[in-house]
């Protein structure tokens, strides 16, 4: 099925390819990269979904000058594309391509989005933008929207100081901060990441109870640390793991993918040591933005359950803002 779309595509569409060698050339070359751009995260959410990667490299007069993350997996029997587990991820381009350009490729790129959902009969999509000012790709799917809602979204801006960024924080924070730094060894790990990265594993099934995902994510987000697209924060007592977080990042963005507590220990402030570090590690690396995650709330789309309602209550202590993320939702075909 997916070699036959591929195989469609590339006979109806030019100047587009799904061998992705030129992915790397593209983000080294393009301004505000986000985490969802990264390749190897699009293979994460293909492996975590159990799907398959679509990703495009695009091309204007033979040069790679832009990229799109496209995935597709089946909820519910029923196909699902996205670029991310939200929806589609607008696509990035080469810094220099012309407005005339940009706006004919993303024509194509709507088209291509088309064809694939009428040949997996897929009836709706759903679409959203993280720019404060809207996307051209963005407001071409706005003429074609059926329904709009929006969800809220925290960050921090690394861009300002370590004691600024402090000062942003839930004032009860501020010691639980200090306690873990003190009391814990808190460590960012990147080099010789096997051993250490089997121990996160494990953490995470016995805190679980049960695998939640299959063994190839998890060799995937390895290798994402092993190619310098993300790290571990480890936190021991003595030489015990107690929890860990692992962060994904790109020149311009993190974000927290996801982490591990001890649950006897849950009400001790390990993970607030765990961010805390990764906030210096990402600033440190020239991050311009942390993005912490959503901020749930009741009215949501979705309806969100109490746990993501507390998680996400944990996570904005840390949160310097909130923004808005506005989605759009298509109907193909009823």
């Amino acid at each position: 099925m997916v070699q036959e779309i591929k195989h469609h595509i590339m006979q109806d569409f030019d100047d587009i390819c799904f061998n992705l060698k030129d992915w790397d050339s593209v983000l080294t070359t393009s301004s505000d990269v986000l985490v969802f751009h990264q390749k190897s995260l699009i293979d994460y959410y293909a492996a975590y979904f159990k799907g398959e990667n679509l990703s495009i490299v695009l091309y204007d007069h033979k040069k790679a000058v832009g990229v799109l993350p496209l995935f597709i997996y089946k909820s519910h029997g029923n196909w699902i594309i996205s670029g991310n587990y939200e929806g589609l991820t607008k696509p990035l381009f080469v810094n220099g391509v012309a407005r005339k350009a940009k706006k004919r490729i993303e024509n194509k790129i709507v088209s291509i989005v088309y064809s694939i959902s009428n040949k997996l009969e897929i009836k709706k999509l759903t679409i959203f933008d993280s720019n404060m000012a809207l996307s051209s790709w963005y407001l071409l799917w706005l003429d074609r929207a059926n329904n709009i809602f929006i969800t809220h979204h925290m960050a921090i801006d690394l861009q300002l100081s370590i004691d600024i960024i402090k000062l942003g924080f839930r004032k009860s924070y501020k010691p639980l901060v200090n306690k873990a730094m003190r009391e814990w060894d808190i460590v960012v790990c990147e080099g010789n990441i096997d051993d250490v990265f089997e121990e996160f594993r494990l953490l995470h099934l016995e805190v679980a109870g049960v695998e939640t995902r299959c063994k190839e994510s998890w060799d995937i987000q390895k290798e994402q640390i092993k190619n310098k697209e993300a790290f571990l924060v480890t936190v021991r007592d003595g030489a015990l793991l107690i929890g860990a977080g692992l962060f994904n990042y790109t020149k311009d963005m993190g974000v927290y993918s996801s982490g591990a507590y001890k649950r006897e220990l849950f009400h001790k402030p390990i993970r607030h040591g765990v961010q805390m570090k990764a906030i210096e590690a990402l600033k440190d690396k020239g991050c311009k933005i942390y993005y912490i995650g959503q901020k749930m709330i009741p009215i949501d789309e979705t309806t969100p359950s109490e746990k993501e309602l507390s998680i996400s209550h944990f996570k904005e202590g840390f949160a310097g803002y909130v923004f808005t993320q506005p989605h759009l939702k298509v109907i193909i075909s009823e």
